[in-house]
């Protein structure tokens, strides 16, 4: 049976290929991808100049703005770098941030949907107070510990409601403010009902509708205004975030902040893909067979459930990276992205908008690099798509 199962997966991955190789553009895609990924790696071998250093000496003024020659294949900047230097470095950034937020997102995307797909219908006993002595419902980490659990999640809520109320309202209190009084009372009196419904009671929680409600609240938030804020709330070493970022990583702080915001957006899509899957997948037979045979619910999903959402999954994550690229060089085209000295398509981009007439060489370069990748993984994730597609014709 392994074999015969492994022959059924070793055939379908190689009519996938088949199907692939037959979509053009995709195969174009693969390959333009394939050449990036290759000029990043060895782009201290491939870059003629460091991509930072600077003329130095009494004429460095004509270093500046020289157009595309023998010595300068791209031309320089207004500082005299090489610009093809910083277009080869460019990449490696470019790049990380695709990859690193593609593989983040889906990660994440992947996990929360299946929790929401797999326990949609089953709420989870969120808390369970120790007079209570019933067991029925579903514990995910076992009956003692998720009581434990839930009952330091349930009164430490509590203790950080209290101490937000009494901050609000020491001052008034002090002063002897009537209304302070009485809403300080009407705070301890419905926190006082809490804490004894904690002795007994307990809270249902499906898992599906929290997630599905926060998922549809992100996607209600201005995306773009919200990273601008983001982007200049955590560079600013004044916040402790950003003071860590720029501890730890030093220059390339930013480089971190950037995949961290667009994580922080980009796993919603995912997420919502893997819950319909898992929600039609979780009434197939083989996985109420495998929960006859008493699999656990993690068994299930990550072994049964997960791995037959990988087609549209690496799909997702191909178009994740361009996604992330474009949305990168935006945002450091506005200045709220990756910072100099480290070079960037995006930044690249900024520097030159200034010359865009004067010296159209500094535009032109970073513009079409972005413009061929974000195309080149559009392709290739058009092609994985119709690749992995039973019904597809290819």
């Amino acid at each position: 049976m392994a074999t015969l199962a492994a022959q059924k997966s070793q055939s379908t991955w190689a009519l996938a290929w088949r199907r692939f190789k037959r979509h053009r553009m995709a195969m174009a895609g693969l390959v333009v991808v394939l050449l990036l990924v290759l000029m990043a790696l060895f782009a201290p071998w491939l870059a003629p100049y460091d991509p930072t250093a600077q003329p130095t000496g009494e004429d460095v003024g004509q270093y500046y703005f020289q157009p595309p020659s023998r010595e300068h294949l791209l031309g320089t900047d207004d500082l005299g770098r090489d610009v093809l230097s910083r277009i080869i470095y460019g990449s490696r950034i470019s790049l990380l941030v695709g990859f690193a937020v593609a593989f983040s997102s889906v990660i994440l995307g992947t996990l929360m949907g299946t929790l929401a797909g797999y326990f949609s219908g089953r709420p989870l006993r969120f808390y369970l107070g120790p007079l209570r002595r019933e067991k029925e419902g579903f514990y995910p980490l076992g009956f003692a510990l998720w009581r434990v659990l839930s009952w330091v999640l349930y009164y430490g809520a509590l203790y950080f409601a209290f101490t937000i109320a009494w901050a609000l309202s020491k001052d008034g209190l002090a002063a002897g403010s009537l209304g302070s009084y009485l809403g300080f009372g009407l705070v301890l009196l419905l926190l006082g009902w809490a804490a004894v419904y904690g002795l007994y009671g307990q809270i249902r929680l499906d898992l599906d509708v929290a997630i599905s409600r926060l998922i549809d609240f992100m996607l209600t938030i201005p995306t773009i205004p919200l990273l601008l804020v983001l982007s200049a709330l955590l560079r600013d070493p004044q916040v402790a975030v950003g003071r860590w970022a720029q501890g730890v990583f030093g220059d390339a702080a930013s480089v971190f902040i950037i995949i961290a915001i667009l994580v922080l957006f980009g796993w919603l899509g995912t997420a919502r893909l893997v819950r319909g899957n898992i929600l039609s997948l979780r009434e197939q037979d083989y996985a109420t067979a495998a929960q006859a045979l008493g699999a656990s619910d993690f068994r299930i999903m990550f072994r049964h459930l997960v791995p037959n959402t990988l087609a549209p999954l690496i799909v997702q994550a191909t178009l994740q990276v361009g996604s992330a690229i474009l949305v990168e060089a935006a945002l450091s085209f506005l200045g709220f992205g990756i910072q100099p000295p480290v070079a960037t398509w995006g930044n690249m981009l900024t520097n030159a908008q200034e010359y865009i007439f004067t010296a159209p060489w500094l535009a032109l370069p970073p513009g079409f690099m972005i413009f061929i990748t974000v195309l080149a993984f559009n392709y290739l994730g058009d092609g994985l798509r119709d690749a992995l597609d039973p019904r597809s014709r290819l």
